[in-house]
């Protein structure tokens, strides 16, 4: 970014710093299901670590979610203005933060939605079985966190959120990259929960839709190696 006294508006960007094809999209952004705490599997350091690195520890990690195809990720604040008599000025009391967020996927073939969501979890004591999708951190460290009583379905399609399995939190990995394939940041949503979840199609559709909404308790920043503060100002 140009220096105020910098400004030129016919000859210069406002933002610098800027390499032509170099740039941020959906084709470069990965989103993947995991346990629901970073503690489930080695804590932050652990996972910026295997992040940063091109071991095939981080395959253990977490499970991409494929055929995603939009999510949105937002945070709300609650605030408190406080105004006093005999003055038109005001304070604001800054409150609690609470995030949300919001993702749909093609049901192609192969795992549901919530069966990807869900793909760390394992139980493995009758009579509800629920096998990890992929060998994971998280099933290893917590074995059996909960003995399952409701099916949520069965093998590759989980539909059913009455059951009980969908009461234990799971947890979120978001990766951005450049078109250049380095990262540009990392973060994980802990305790993440699906309070609504939906399945659409109609009688001249080509695929089928599904849809969650989730709810997190919080939104961790993973220290991974990225790419360095662009900031574009010139001296």
């Amino acid at each position: 970014m140009a220096t105020l006294s910098q400004w030129k508006p016919y000859d210069q960007y406002v933002q610098g710093g800027m390499v032509d094809g170099r740039y941020m999209n959906a084709a470069y952004t990965l989103i993947a299901a995991g346990p629901p705490r970073l503690a489930n599997i080695g804590g932050p350091s652990f996972v910026a670590g295997a992040l940063s690195s091109t071991s095939q520890v981080q395959d253990r990690i977490a499970y991409p979610i494929g055929l995603a195809q939009n999510f949105s990720l937002g945070h709300n604040m609650s605030i408190s203005r406080i105004f006093e008599i005999g003055s038109e000025r005001s304070y604001f009391i800054p409150g609690r933060v609470v995030g949300q967020l919001g993702l749909s996927r093609i049901m192609y073939h192969g795992t549901s939605l919530l069966r990807t969501l869900w793909a760390y979890y394992q139980d493995l004591v009758p009579k509800t079985i629920v096998e990890s999708v992929f060998t994971n951190l998280g099933a290893a460290t917590m074995a059996n966190p909960h003995d399952v009583q409701i099916p949520p379905g069965f093998e590759n399609i989980y539909f059913n959120l009455a059951s009980d399995l969908f009461k234990q939190p799971v947890g979120l990995l978001f990766m951005f990259k450049d078109s250049n394939e380095d990262t540009m940041g990392a973060g994980y949503l802990e305790a993440a929960h699906v309070p609504n979840h939906s399945l659409a199609t109609d009688a001249t559709g080509t695929v089928i839709q599904e849809s969650v909404s989730v709810q997190f308790e919080r939104m961790l920043p993973i220290a991974t190696k990225v790419v360095g503060l662009i900031s574009g100002i010139t001296e």
